[in-house]
Formats: structure tokens, sequence, C-alpha cells
């Protein structure tokens, strides 16, 4: 017998959030995407979306064209175009979702999009954990200079682009 609310059909009563969703694992994934469009073939000539969402560290999102045609994967590690130079982020949406999510935020398909230029090396991985470090190191010395002026901020946190151009600090003040 399965149970009105669960998708598991399964149990008598639901596990998880009761939302009619994905419910077996005693979890919510609400916040997980999963593209059910992604792997249907079409029957006519159809060129994929080029455009994906890149997610950076600290919540930051944009959208990049895929110019050169990488084969790309939800969670991929990515280099792509950045003021100054070039940063690392991770590919967090892809297909006909990231055009309804520019829809949503109101960019224009036509407005001048920054590019991917390559696939994350093992290397840019290493390179980036690295400056994982670095962050912590700057946010203290920076959370002194902050208490020596005093200046009535709280950092929270440090971004540090992939090729060191670039210093982001996160404050409240």
């Amino acid at each position: 017998m399965s149970c009105g609310t669960c998708s598991t059909g399964s149990c008598g009563t639901s596990k998880g959030c009761q939302n009619n969703g994905v419910c077996g694992t005693d979890g919510c994934n609400k916040m997980n995407v999963y593209d059910w469009l992604g792997n249907l073939e079409s029957p006519w000539a159809y060129k994929p979306f080029d455009i994906y969402e890149i997610s950076f560290r600290g919540g930051r999102k944009g959208f990049f064209r895929n110019s050169n045609s990488l084969n790309l994967v939800t969670g991929d590690g990515v280099i792509v175009e950045s003021s100054p130079g070039h940063d690392l982020g991770f590919v967090s949406l892809t297909g006909e979702l990231v055009r309804l999510q520019m829809k949503k935020y109101k960019v224009d398909e036509d407005e001048t999009i920054k590019t991917i230029y390559r696939e994350a090396t093992k290397f840019d991985l290493e390179k980036w954990e690295s400056h994982k470090l670095l962050e912590k190191e700057t946010l203290v010395k920076a959370r002194v200079v902050v208490y020596d002026f005093k200046l009535d901020m709280k950092l929270s946190e440090v971004e540090i682009q992939a090729d060191k151009k670039k210093y982001t600090f996160y404050y409240t003040a």
C-alpha cells in the first residue's frame, strides 16, 4: 500500500517534509534542482542553450557563455572571465533552466555576457584550495586594521579571485 504524500510508496506515513517530493531519506532536498529535460534527445535540430549559471564562494552567482562548446555538467569547476583577470567557479545550472533564471533576474541573452574560458584543471583546484587558506590569514590581518583604525564595521569573509588580482571583503557596518 502506498502513502499519499510519500514518493517511496512503501511506508504508511511520509518521511521528510511531506511535500510530495523526494522524501524517502528523512531529509528535505528542497534546494536541489534536477533538470528533467536535460537527458531528452530532441527529434528536431536543436541548439542547446550555451549560457551557464556559475556559482562562486560567498554565494555569488553569475551567467557565463560557453563559447568554446565545452561539455559541462553541474558541479564542474571552470575558469571564467572576470574583471580584472579570471576566476574559478562551479557550474550550478545548465540548459533551459538557465534561460528561466535569466528571465527571472531580467538578464538579456544579447547583453555582454562574460565567457567560460576552460574547465578547471587539478592545478587550478589546488591553487584555489591554497587561496582559501590565505583568505583566513588575510581576514585576521584585515580585522586588526579595522580594530586599529577604530572603524565601525565587522568583517565576515574575504574572497580571493583565482588569479589573486582581486580581493573582496564582505562586511557589515
